[in-house]
């Protein structure tokens, strides 16, 4: 378990300065040391390890900003924690907690009193079903609060005015930690770069979160209150984050289209005219932007009014969607329960997604949507900028950053392409990609991203009567442009080839997949990038595999040198096409340049054990690792598989 908490430390804190408190073996001193930590441990009895001190001896502790206390179940823990926190030099307390009963709420409000809070970053949207009222988790983090902050705002103060407004990082117990997940959860949506907004955003808790677990630029929390922006700018503002004085009806201090991801948790309920709010929400997105909002699930009386005088709405999810369906796509929902809660006093910790169309109830629904990415998309497209993405092309000018120039949509690329950061249901995606491929123009970028989104859908859903009619635009396509001067209409006509190729080998139509391959594998990459050879090797190791399940080893020795060729030449290319410069670099061009050389690797292997396939085949497959070659689709489908069974194998033994 050491190398998982040091791991946990180390999320966190990064290579730090810490002290180990309670140690009972040197164990967690030597995984923080190989991590970077500059690190001591203070523990019963002697140990032969110079970072080593032994409680009760005379040796001084150095003075360090993170501590580590391993908890005991003794009353010597609880002040041993209010020692180590009167010291001034330290910033963050990290506790390794084995699950002691009765034990969280009076260490968490001892340690709230004496200007502590929740570190920002301790809770993962995964903890939160496991969590207790009376249990301290297995790591508990907490952090400092700004002296002259606390100072001005004791937890009293704030506790006196709980029904307005609560630091949820400053109090214990199921409620604090259904709204601090929610931020967990939104900012697991944040994409690098990204200019954040948290509408409502409160004391600023939540936007601390973000600001602690995210790649986002910035992050701007906007309240009508002026008292509770005071009090986040003291607590939690800093160089990425800011504060200010606004009103989720009238945002006229941030321009159109400025943000990224609007965050805005139990607003709207709040406003008389919430799809105002809505629309405005929609003109400061940008049109790959997206919103995440929580709002209370059906909270009402016997008269279908909601029983706070705050609220001026009662929602539910059929209610919420409609009402944002004009402005935006709506992709993900999410139910969530809490013990304690208006409806359900004994209900679990539940924070789950579920189906668009489900009839589920819970505490509060939380929705995902993204903006449309057509409305203002021509008036915006010169404004058009990569958020993280931007400075390199402005010092590369490589081509495969290059979106506003070769795409008549640029705002489709986060949205549509971009994997880890486009729409995340599967059935709007697809609704999507069709859509585009079926209007944007025939020659265009945007198509071409389209048809092959919609073909991977096909291979994920193992749909092998679709394939023809898609194979057949895909002809097309790549007919069409078979003349392209933008390096992106080529990128997608070689991963349109290989895709063709893969979908005809879903239909079985093996000696067409073999010229699909053929064709993707000598298309010309080089006015894209070398990562583009990705597919290009994929392509030839396809064809070669394809081969020789025909029995023609010639043919298929030629096309593994296609693939060990391809990618010595790809390593021989301009660094500024796929890296970018050292100031200003491309972030996944070594990444994936480094996966073609794996790939051409494997075709050396190929080439070198070739021999070996006549007499065992199974031996000479299993020299050679075929999970590098595009296999997507075959990917996704074993995860699946594998995420069905382990859903059997449970059912099994709750019965």
């Amino acid at each position: 378990m050491s190398i998982e908490t040091a791991a946990a430390i180390t999320r966190i804190f990064g290579p730090c300065r810490i002290v180990q408190w309670n140690a009972r073996d040197p164990n967690l001193l030597h995984e923080l040391l190989l991590m970077g930590c500059d690190a001591h441990a203070v523990g019963e009895g002697a140990c032969e390890h110079p970072r080593w001190i032994s409680r009760g001896s005379d040796a001084r502790v150095p003075p360090k900003p993170v501590a580590v206390v391993e908890i005991a179940a003794a009353n010597d823990t609880l002040v041993l924690i209010e020692t180590i926190t009167a010291q001034d030099e330290l910033q963050s307390l990290f506790l390794i907690g084995p699950g002691v009963a009765g034990l969280r709420a009076p260490l968490e409000n001892r340690l709230f009193a004496r200007g502590w809070r929740r570190h920002p970053a301790s809770l993962a949207t995964s903890d939160y079903e496991r969590m207790q009222d009376d249990v301290l988790p297995r790591h508990a983090v907490y952090q400092r609060i700004p002296a002259e902050a606390a100072s001005r705002w004791p937890v009293e103060t704030l506790l006196g005015e709980r029904n307005l407004h609560m630091d949820m990082l400053r109090e214990s117990g199921s409620r604090a930690d259904a709204h601090v997940v929610r931020y967990a959860l939104a900012a697991s949506l944040v994409r690098p770069g990204d200019t954040v907004l948290d509408c409502a955003c409160g004391l600023g808790y939540g936007s601390a979160v973000i600001a602690a677990t995210s790649q986002a630029a910035q992050i701007i929390g906007v309240d009508v209150d002026a008292k509770a922006v005071a009090y986040a700018n003291a607590n939690y503002g800093g160089p990425n984050l800011r504060f200010e004085t606004g009103d989720a009806s009238r945002l006229q201090h941030l321009a159109d289209a400025s943000v990224d991801l609007i965050v805005s948790m139990e607003t709207i309920e709040h406003v008389e005219n919430w799809t105002a709010v809505a629309k405005e929400f929609a003109r400061v997105l940008k049109p790959d932007g997206r919103l995440v909002a929580s709002v209370p699930d059906r909270w009402s009386d016997e008269t279908g009014s909601d029983p706070n005088p705050y609220h001026h709405h009662v929602f539910d999810w059929a209610k919420l969607r409609e009402g944002l369906v004009e402005d935006f796509v709506v992709e993900a929902r999410y139910t969530q329960t809490a013990p304690g809660g208006f409806k359900w006093q004994q209900a679990a910790r539940r924070l789950v997604r579920v189906p668009l169309d489900s009839d589920v109830e819970g505490e509060w629904i939380l929705v995902v949507a993204s903006a449309n990415p057509f409305a203002r998309a021509e008036e915006l497209r010169e404004s058009f900028r990569h958020p993280a993405f931007a400075d390199a092309l402005s010092a590369s000018g490589a081509a495969v950053l290059d979106f506003g120039g070769c795409y008549d949509n640029p705002w489709l690329y986060r949205t549509l392409v971009q994997v880890g950061e486009r729409l995340d249901d599967a059935a709007v995606l697809g609704r999507l990609a069709s859509w585009v491929a079926d209007n944007a123009r025939p020659d265009s970028a945007d198509r071409g991203a389209a048809l092959c989104v919609a073909g991977y859908r096909i291979l994920e859903r193992r749909r092998a009567q679709a394939a023809g009619e898609l194979i057949g635009r895909i002809e097309s396509y790549c007919r069409s442009t078979r003349h392209t001067t933008n390096p992106h209409v080529q990128r997608w006509r070689i991963s349109l080839a290989f895709l063709a190729g893969c979908l005809c080998e879903l239909s079985g139509t093996l000696d067409d997949a073999l010229k699909w391959f053929s064709f993707a594998a000598e298309l010309d990459w080089r006015s894209f990038s070398p990562i583009l050879t990705t597919k290009t090797i994929a392509a030839a190791f396809h064809a070669a595999r394809i081969s020789l399940a025909f029995g023609d080893e010639t043919g298929a020795r030629s096309f593994f040198r296609i693939g060990f060729e391809t990618a010595l030449e790809a390593a021989r290319s301009n660094p500024g096409d796929f890296a970018g410069s050292v100031d200003s670099p491309i972030p996944f061009g070594l990444v994936e340049l480094a996966e073609v050389m794996d790939m051409g690797g494997q075709c050396a292997v190929a080439i070198a054990t070739l021999p070996l396939w006549r007499r065992a085949p199974g031996a000479f497959w299993s020299r050679v690792d075929t999970r590098r070659f595009g296999l997507l689709a075959w990917n996704q489908a074993l995860e699946r598989e594998n995420a069905y069974l382990r859903g059997q194998l449970q059912n099994v033994c709750v019965r």
